[in-house]
């Protein structure tokens, strides 16, 4: 057996290894069933791959994530590691052939979704494999209570049937103590040896701004701190239009959303990782498994749907465990948004019964019959159908998905986009000599603003129904206008396949699951609150509130959060001595509370705060252009 640290120097050229990392390894390799719970960036995958390497046969790895996957692949292939993975999109032929090579061509790490592991032809082949490890990343996915909750994690203690003498090894960023119970009793690990790093990130200052003007604040953000910076979005059109005014700003930035193409996808991620782009502004779907150390500044201009979620993404700043920024920008309209998606659209038994119904009824799945049978679904026809609300109807069919009584698939929700990448005059010209291309191109347009500067989501459904045309020979013609070079377009005829997994019983098939959707809801909605109550405790480090979620108790505050800095600067200036630099500012001249901030050393929410007492008592006002002027 190779001696880890030796391993570690060998392939990842690291001198030591992180606060428990060596424990976790050598853990393992003595063949306990062990728990990991380190903080995003902690190091969680070498917990797993070390020890792998250090004794013979092959590490089974499961992970929700492909690009995680494919990410952790790529890596260990370029150490010249043998790797591969079973994703999704591969033929029977193909998945056969890798479980070949898996069996007989000395790999010594095999990823999988926890999906394949419901195949037989993969179970047959993992049975014969001389399996050292079996690590389940982001295991918090196996407990109903988990924030990504799935139940095909239920399949992986097949694993312990097949090699019930291989150790496990449980690894998650995110658990709270129920959770971290949960997951144990679920993976069914015996006497597990559970490492706990604390969740306190000394280098991460955790800031929180209340601004109704967000970009005015996001720009003094990013260039007060040049270094590379995530700005996190809700929706791919802010992500877009959020980028578009960086630039403008003199802030190299670029988006990424799931409607772009993977080449966009690729050349944007190499720009940022390069730091030929500063800021990428990205929806929730960038972040994992990418692994850049450097980023100076995380930012969330609206809220997170989750302490879990949250702690994620604002952990991606500052892993070289230099000195970072995460903050989040919010208004009062913030949390009624993040309520209204997360809490009230979330559907109640007798509203995801009537959806389960119209589901069925959509398929024309007769009673008693439809298990394990897979169709291609277009959400927004469906929803058209039976005009349904989207967000309820989203939100209801994940539900489904979570409960196992469906399946979808991991294209939920993608688009088919299109950006014309020519003149307009070309283009044009092109249309003359093209009869359908005119009618369905010119169809776009009118449709479509922004269709020339960024990937525009498009609804087939609706050009074909404008144009008279089917949906085949649209596709057709926007296909010839992409062969031609005039358009570039990601085309989704269908929004996801659904796969149902058990008979339809309509009510009885819900029924009994009641209780469940109700957790479910209980449990989003004190998730949304504990954000609303994060922002809103100006009292309690910042610091200390996070940790406290995940268990943790720490009686040092950070000196470094928004909560520590006011307490901090209200020691050293006084009320008397701002009041006395406002009121000397507007001698001068009327200034709205920008200009006062601009040119003053105390910190803003503090100015905020006397000019609202400096109000109060009357001796300013505001005038009609919203700049403070003496009270005469």
């Amino acid at each position: 057996m190779t001696e880890p640290l030796q391993i570690l120097q060998s392939y990842w050229g690291h001198e030591q290894f992180r606060p428990n990392q060596e424990q976790i390894i050598h853990s393992v390799l003595d063949g306990k069933d062990t728990v990991a719970l380190l903080p995003t960036g902690g190091g969680k995958s070498l917990c797993f791959q070390i020890p792998a390497l250090a004794q013979e046969g092959i590490c089974i790895v499961i992970s929700p994530l492909v690009a995680l996957i494919n990410d952790q692949v790529a890596q260990l292939r370029a150490k010249q590691i043998k790797a591969l993975a079973l994703v999704g999109g591969l033929k029977f032929d193909e998945v056969r052939s890798l479980l070949d090579n898996a069996l007989y061509g000395n790999y010594k790490f095999l990823y999988l979704s926890p999906e394949r592991l419901q195949q037989e032809m993969v179970q047959n082949a993992i049975r014969q494999m001389n399996v050292n490890i079996i690590a389940v990343d982001e295991a918090h996915c196996i407990s109903q209570w988990g924030n990504d909750f799935r139940p095909s994690y239920k399949e992986i203690n097949v694993l312990k049937e097949l090699h019930p003498l291989v150790p496990f090894i449980a690894l998650t960023a995110t658990a709270t103590p129920q959770v971290l119970e949960d997951t144990i009793e679920q993976l069914r690990l015996e006497l597990p040896a559970i490492f706990k790093s604390s969740f306190v990130r000394s280098n991460l200052s955790y800031q929180v701004r209340k601004a109704d003007d967000k970009l005015y604040h996001l720009e003094r953000l990013l260039k007060s701190n040049n270094g590379s910076a995530i700005v996190y979005v809700r929706s791919r059109s802010n992500a877009a239009s959020i980028s578009e005014q960086l630039n403008s700003l003199g802030i190299s930035a670029t988006f990424y959303h799931g409607g772009i193409s993977k080449t966009e996808k690729t050349q944007r991620l190499e720009d940022w990782k390069n730091d030929s782009i500063q800021t990428m502004v990205a929806t929730n779907a960038f972040g994992m498994g990418i692994d850049k150390s450097n980023v100076r500044t995380v930012i969330h201009i609206q809220l997170p749907e989750s302490i879990e979620s949250y702690f994620q993404e604002a952990g991606r700043a500052g892993r070289d465990e230099q000195n970072a920024i995460a903050t989040i920008i919010y208004n009062d309209f913030d949390k009624q948004l993040v309520h209204k998606q997360f809490v009230a659209s979330m559907p109640t038994p007798k509203q995801l019964k009537e959806l389960y119904r119209r589901l069925n009824n959509y398929f024309q799945i007769p009673y008693g019959e439809g298990s394990f049978v897979s169709y291609s679904f277009s959400f927004s026809d469906f929803c058209a159908t039976y005009e349904l609300n989207t967000i309820l109807t989203y939100n209801g069919l994940n539900s489904l998905d979570r409960l196992g009584v469906i399946q979808l698939s991991k294209e939920y929700g993608q688009r088919s986009t299109i950006q014309f990448m020519v003149p307009t005059t070309r283009l044009l010209a092109y249309f003359e000599t093209n009869t359908l291309a005119s009618v369905v191109g010119k169809t776009m347009l009118r449709i479509y603003g922004g269709i020339f500067e960024v990937p525009t989501p498009v609804r087939l459904k609706l050009v074909a129904k404008k144009t008279g045309l089917s949906i085949d020979e649209v596709i057709t013609v926007i296909r010839q206008m992409e062969r031609d070079q005039l358009l570039e377009a990601s085309i989704h005829e269908t929004d996801a396949s659904i796969t149902f997994l058990v008979p339809r019983e309509d009510e009885k098939t819900i029924n009994p699951l009641s209780k469940s959707v109700e957790a479910l809801n209980q449990k989003k909605a004190a998730q949304v609150q504990s954000v609303v109550d994060y922002i809103e405790n100006e009292d309690v480090c910042r610091t200390q509130q996070l940790v406290s979620y995940f268990g943790e108790t720490t009686n040092l505050t950070c000196h470094v959060c928004s909560v520590c800095q006011r307490n901090e600067t209200s020691g050293k200036n006084s009320i008397k001595e701002i009041s006395a630099y406002i009121l000397k500012r507007l001698k001068e001249k009327d200034l709205t509370s920008r200009e006062i901030v601009e040119k003053s050393t105390f910190a803003e929410i503090e100015i905020l705060k006397v000019l609202n007492l400096l109000l109060d008592a009357k001796k300013i006002v505001l005038n009609t252009k919203n700049q403070y002027t003496l009270d005469k």
